[in-house]
């Protein structure tokens, strides 16, 4: 598990599609992991959770539904 991460998530490999140009993995959740200050009520809170996603095929990162940046390009602005 990843020590930063506030969710992890456990899966197990169901199947795994080859495409042209990449992998699609299809999987089965077999188990989840948190702290409890990312919980309200005994359930995940995902604003204390704070998610960073990638839609694709846009290539493009989320933030709770807002647009937060492109994907593959904005860590390029911060490197030195």
């Amino acid at each position: 598990m990843i020590s930063e991460c506030p969710v992890c998530i456990e899966c197990r490999l169901v199947q795994s599609v080859t495409y042209p140009t990449n992998e699609f993995f299809i999987g089965e959740i077999v188990g989840s992991y948190t702290e409890e200050r990312y919980l309200t009520g005994g359930k995940p809170d995902m604003k204390k959770i704070d998610p960073l996603l990638l839609s694709m095929p846009d290539n493009r990162y989320w933030s709770l539904g807002e647009y937060a940046g492109d994907a593959w390009r904005i860590g390029k602005s911060l490197k030195k």
